[in-house]
């Protein structure tokens, strides 16, 4: 019997898995320009696969107009798109095919935290199939950054810890800081966790990991930047840089939004329009609102034991951007939305409402369906493009 479960379980995960992958690399070339921050990645990623130096040099200037190289990052996700460029050509498929996959691996993630700390294959299938309905989840799976990257290593660190593999936990605690400096807000989470599961009495030294692999990670992340006969008194002039720019960032944008924002889908963000005869195509950075809006309900089911750690982990990758000193997007909720479908898979399980779930898991569907073309670029008749904007703050 164990084993038939198992089985079913990997086909049902596969199948979530399969479809989600499918959503996101059908038409992922498209458009052949550059997205939103992409005119940042891509000549980063670019000058990476050609082992560029120029691309870690903060005066470097990109050789195209309103473009700029992105030092302010850590290079992994970089280097993985790099790899993709070198594999599949310098096109946007290439640039964006890495998203693509992580984007997939992301909902693998969110099953296996879900299964870590609920125990239940049935919460875990329902999680993965949430986060794959997702919006959110969806476009930054089909762009050149580093978002989707740092949030599939978030969630793999996290469901790691829960299990008190320190060392893999460590690991990919590692990956996600060489992938995005945000993923420094693990730090706190696994302290506190560490303290409230007693973890210090269970094994004295577990923290000495979290102590030595991450950072030895990030610094072989960077292996390109010695390689290129850069010293050490380079590579903290360049992170003085990037701590400089990012606490005196004073530029607005106006699909910028405030933290408090992100759960409630107040303002999405505009990445790319074309315009057709009659038509219109349009990438909105837009989440399933069914998901953002439902997830809120849940977060006051949660239990403090054994689900504390969920509502800890998503207070904990989300709070902390309240009080950031420089404009933010809704594409930096993203790791705690993750977590919240989570909390929302285990909300609707705790109804033992069988009629209820499956009703909710078909309108989500109908929802990412219904947002699929403004996410993805498939144009639509330019009348009907107000049945998309619910409210008026996601034009």
């Amino acid at each position: 019997m164990t084993a038939k479960i198992a089985s079913m379980r990997r086909y049902w995960l596969g199948l979530i898995l399969i479809i989600s992958l499918g959503f996101r690399i059908w038409r992922l070339e498209i458009p052949v320009s550059y997205i939103f921050d992409e005119v940042y990645h891509v000549p980063s990623l670019r000058a990476f696969s050609q082992n560029n130096p120029a691309a870690f040099d903060v005066y470097a200037q990109a050789p195209e107009p309103g473009t700029a190289y992105d030092w302010l990052h850590p290079p992994l996700a970089k280097l993985i798109q790099a790899g993709s460029v070198l594999l599949f050509g310098d096109n946007s498929f290439g640039w964006r095919f890495p998203s693509a996959v992580f984007g997939t691996l992301a909902i693998a993630a969110v099953y296996y935290l879900a299964l870590a700390v609920t125990k239940k294959d049935k919460i875990a299938l329902l999680a993965a199939a949430l986060f794959g309905l997702d919006g959110l989840g969806l476009t930054m799976s089909r762009i050149a950054m580093n978002d989707i990257f740092v949030t599939t290593f978030i969630l793999f660190a996290l469901a790691f810890f829960y299990k008190k593999n320190w060392f893999w936990s460590a690991v990919f605690t590692g990956l996600a800081i060489s992938t995005k400096h945000s993923a420094i807000l693990l730090f706190p989470i696994f302290l506190l966790q560490g303290l409230s599961l007693k973890a210090f009495k269970e094994s004295p030294y577990w923290y000495w990991y979290f102590v030595l692999i991450p950072p030895l990670i990030y610094l072989l992340s960077f292996s390109q930047f010695w390689l290129q006969g850069h010293t050490w008194q380079q590579f903290v002039d360049l992170h003085k840089q990037i701590y400089y720019y990012q606490t005196h960032l004073t530029a607005t944008h106006s699909y910028q939004s405030a933290a408090w924002q992100w759960p409630l889908l107040v303002r999405p963000v505009w990445f790319h329009v074309q315009y057709f005869q009659d038509k219109i195509a349009n990438i909105y950075n837009l989440g399933n609102p069914l998901i953002f809006w439902g997830g809120l309900i849940a977060l006051i089911q949660v239990k403090v034991s054994p689900y504390g750690f969920l509502l800890l982990v998503y207070l904990g990758l989300w709070l902390p951007f309240i009080f950031s000193p420089r404009i933010m997007f809704l594409h930096h909720y993203l790791p705690a939305l993750a977590v919240l479908t989570v909390i929302l898979a285990q909300g609707l399980w705790e109804t033992k409402n069988k009629l209820l779930i499956t009703v909710y898991l078909l309108l989500v569907t109908i929802s990412f369906i219904f947002f699929y073309p403004i996410n993805t670029a498939i144009p639509l008749p330019t009348s009907w493009l107000k049945y998309w904007f619910w409210l008026p703050s996601w034009r």
